[in-house]
């Protein structure tokens, strides 16, 4: 039974009506009491008692439908949202961060008891969507209420972010509310969202989110659900004011990317050539989507040896032409360009001088002086990029460049290079 959704409805068009719960008990003839037993959604009216109630509160044929609607709702059964994308058949590795996302999750493992918010973290092309979706499958049989999923485009080669106000819309529906009570401002559709969410135990993955202020209206409302969100943002509001936590995903080791590797091109495969299954893993810097594309590129050619696949992509200048796709939803330089778009003109032409860095590491110091700019601008920049997923810190404190962020910058440097000298 929807009796809440009734009870809300008949409130506020007593509210509308300037009416208090006496002056409609008295207009209509129904007592005081049953009015605030189906307010507070404990009961439904009868046909006569809801014709009552409206005629006493003078409603247009819109308002009475609506509440008929939420009234005749008696034996609609709960609806059970599956809406987790498949599980990767080729899924490999990641036992130790799946490990941790259990600890995250668990009441008697996680940090302060608090499981409802776990955010994966990490440069484009690291697997965190991948992640996300076999570890809620893996534990869905916890969450008997169901799963919803939206992919909140935060970083889209191809397609704007997506509003919070429409994911709310799909999440509704998908939980049984009729289009026609579905309010039409973010704020309430939230509201109601997290009222309908109450009294369930949901999976809801939010994935791709482009910052914290994306997501925090698509969260929950029940100590029994969890959200988790995958983004390129680190998250720290979602961290700091409704104490998140973050999971700070790294590539795969080399063990865990021949694994990979093998699962998409087959054992034998790899197993007949070891040291150039290796060294085509390293060549993709370890990181899932290039081990992928180029697990791709072998399947194709399931007659090509291994040895030739790494001098092939050795020989490739620029080296991303080697890890390009027709889909840039699968495309490593189109990964990196959806992040690097997220930067300010000025972080964007800092970015291009920290590449110039020979070293897979750098200081602040070290950034500060290849871009000449001031220390205090220089950790400004250091944040974005570190924000938008481009660069990470290691234990010392050194910002890191993947190999492949390397490259993708270095492109963008010469282009930007070659524009200076036209202008000259």
């Amino acid at each position: 039974m929807d009796n809440k959704m009734f009870g809300r409805l008949l409130r506020e068009a007593r509210q509308r009506s300037l009416m208090t719960m006496e002056g409609l008990a008295e207009a209509s003839g129904v007592s005081g009491r049953a009015i605030s037993d189906m307010e507070r959604g404990q009961s439904l009216p009868r046909p006569s008692t809801l014709s009552e109630l409206m005629d006493a509160l003078g409603l247009d044929d819109d308002e009475r439908r609506r509440l008929a609607r939420a009234a005749a709702r008696r034996t609609a059964r709960t609806v059970v949202p599956r809406q987790l994308p498949p599980d990767l058949m080729v899924f490999r590795g990641r036992t130790a961060d799946l490990a941790e996302i259990d600890r995250l999750t668990d009441p008697a493992t996680a940090p302060g008891g608090h499981t409802g918010i776990t955010a994966i973290a990490g440069m484009a092309g690291i697997g965190k969507t991948t992640l996300a979706v076999h570890w809620a499958h893996h534990a869905a049989e916890r969450f008997p209420d169901g799963q919803l999923y939206v992919d909140c485009r935060g970083f889209d080669a191809t397609e704007s972010p997506l509003d919070p106000g429409e994911a709310l819309g799909g999440f509704l529906r998908a939980l049984g509310v009729p289009s026609a009570d579905i309010p039409s401002c973010t704020e309430q559709r939230s509201a109601l969202f997290r009222d309908r969410t109450a009294s369930r135990q949901l999976i809801v993955v939010l994935d791709n989110v482009r910052d914290s202020a994306q997501a925090r209206p698509l969260l929950p409302g029940s100590a029994g659900s969890l959200a988790v969100i995958t983004s390129r943002n680190q998250l720290s509001g979602l961290a700091a004011v409704e104490g998140a936590s973050v999971l700070h995903l790294d590539v795969w080791t080399p063990d865990e990317a021949c694994t990979a590797l093998a699962a998409r091109i087959g054992e034998p495969r790899c197993r007949a050539e070891p040291e150039a299954a290796a060294e085509l893993v390293e060549l993709c810097g370890l990181l899932p989507l290039a081990v992928a594309v180029v697990g791709a590129q072998l399947g194709a050619a399931p007659r090509l040896p291994l040895r030739l696949a790494v001098a092939e992509l050795r020989a490739t200048r620029p080296r991303l032409d080697g890890l390009t796709t027709d889909d840039r939803r699968v495309d490593v330089r189109a990964a990196f360009s959806c992040s690097y778009r997220t930067l300010d003109d000025a972080t964007a032409r800092f970015f291009r001088h920290l590449v110039l860095h020979p070293g897979p590491t750098v200081s602040t110091e070290a950034a500060a002086a290849l871009a000449a700019v001031e220390m205090r601008e220089a950790r400004r920049h250091l944040r974005e990029l570190t924000a938008a997923g481009l660069i990470s810190r290691d234990a010392d404190g050194r910002h890191v460049l993947h190999d492949l962020v390397r490259a993708y910058g270095s492109e963008l440097a010469e282009l930007a290079g070659q524009a200076d000298d036209a202008d000259e």
